[in-house]
């Protein structure tokens, strides 16, 4: 059982409700007497006061989860969620490290405070994931959700504390269905539906009602309309050291016909070595060449440079495949402006397709029927059907069609992923769960 397992993993704490307080006054100490200072140390534990000044001083000091008698309704109620953390594929020791059986009534203004911050750290890992995406790649930049612990510590006043955990839960429906896998696993098994949970943290609560999702370990995108699944195609994503990065963005407009401006770091690498064997590869398949890489700099004919005097390192030139049958992008890409500079496209290498594992790419993502594709992405806005895609298509010329509603696009990486109650497990080809792993089961 998974339960056994993470025992031996990591210590569960056991929670022990308060049975009894050594009264040594009549009142229960006043909280806002330990809100003066930045932090106090309760039971041997360090409490970060500012978060929680704010709430407790619109209170006058008056706690949730404590009172004269001990712990209230909702401090035994918070006890025993935390003692559960472990169905998130969370620690419960990381939010409170046991509780006495006996407390004098003078440290119940600590325990007060001691028990807000860790719901409020529950609450924080539960909703936004123990890690920052970004803490281990560069290529991962999804913003940790904000927290508001007043708000949350209102609620759990008002109506306990569960009615808050179970808001700030992930409400997707694949966390759902890994946290009911979770509780029948063990081992190496239990380890990945617990990173890939935490990956369902960091997406947004809301994906929009129609949305792409690209899964990159699965190679697969879908088109997601109202929780059903209305489009499936494979994709190419980067190669292992040109990985496809993670966050969550909109496609504004589809590029058919499109131009393809070749990188600095690819026109250095890969461009300049065949020019300077051949100085007419560029005009062969289709590219011009302008003197720099200002808008409106000049073109310019290639046989007029020496490019073995040409650096690869800062490469001056900035070079454009002209649309064609043999642009590197295909017949149409779509665009969603992120620092990348990633997109999803056509491309001409469709056998790469029919390849288990499809890293091929420089970090964009290649599409399968890319115009097939279009016709269901811009179905709900009835902007564009097959016969018109197709005309323009046939016209040569470069067009762009904007999309009345951007669709919100996420690029993740799911190595677990359930459909139809089977489980598809998929290979770690860019090693992301094992950077997550060392830092959820504290490996680093």
């Amino acid at each position: 059982m998974f339960r056994m397992f993470y025992k031996s993993l990591i210590p569960m704490f056991a929670v022990t409700v308060l049975l009894s307080v050594i009264p040594t006054s009549s009142q229960a100490a006043n909280v806002n007497s330990l809100l003066r200072g930045q932090a106090i140390k309760w039971q041997g534990q360090i409490v970060d006061l500012e978060p929680l000044k704010k709430f407790y001083k619109s209170r006058f000091g008056k706690g949730i989860w404590t009172d004269r008698k001990g712990l209230t309704k909702q401090g035994k109620a918070l006890l025993s969620l935390i003692s559960r953390a472990g169905e998130d594929g969370l620690v419960a020791g990381d939010y409170i490290k046991g509780f006495p059986t006996q407390i004098t009534n003078d440290q119940l203004g600590g325990a007060e405070l001691y028990m807000s911050q860790a719901f409020w750290k529950f609450g924080r890992d539960l909703s936004a994931g123990r890690t920052t995406p970004a803490v281990s790649e560069p290529d991962i930049v999804i913003s940790r959700k904000k927290t508001d612990i007043k708000n949350w510590l209102t609620l759990a006043g008002r109506k306990g504390p569960a009615f808050v955990i179970d808001a700030l839960r992930p409400p997707h429906a694949q966390y759902k269905a890994l946290r009911q896998m979770l509780g029948k696993s063990k081992g190496s098994e239990a380890r990945k539906i617990i990173i890939n949970m935490e990956r369902w943290r960091w997406l947004p609560r809301n994906l929009g009602n129609r949305h792409v999702m690209v899964n990159q370990a699965a190679f697969q995108l879908t088109i997601n309309d109202r929780g059903k699944v209305v489009d499936r195609r494979r994709v190419v994503i980067g190669q292992t050291f040109h990985k496809t990065p993670m966050f969550s963005h909109a496609i504004k407009y589809a590029e058919f016909n499109p131009t393809w401006t070749v990188s600095r770091s690819i026109a250095g690498n890969e461009l300049l070595p065949k020019l300077r064997k051949d100085p007419g590869y560029l005009e062969k398949r289709n590219y011009k060449i302008y003197t720099s890489w200002k808008n409106d700099a000049p073109a310019m004919s290639a046989h007029s440079i020496d490019w073995h005097s040409v650096s690869n390192k800062n490469f001056p030139y900035r070079i454009v495949q002209q649309p064609g049958e043999n642009n590197a992008l295909g017949q149409v890409k779509f665009i969603f402006p992120n620092k990348f500079k990633v997109y999803l496209h056509d491309t001409q290498s469709k056998a790469l397709f029919k390849k288990d594992v499809r890293t091929f790419s420089h970090g964009c993502i290649r599409v399968e029927g890319p115009l097939e594709f279009a016709n269901k992405l811009y179905a709900s806005e009835r902007s564009l059907n097959a016969a018109k895609i197709s005309r323009i298509v046939d016209s040569g010329k470069t067009t762009r069609v904007k999309m009345k509603k951007p669709v919100p696009v996420h690029l993740a990486y799911f190595t677990v992923w359930v459909d139809g109650g089977k489980v598809a497990s998929f290979k770690d080809v860019y090693g992301r769960d094992k950077l997550v792993g060392a830092i959820l089961f504290g490996e680093v």
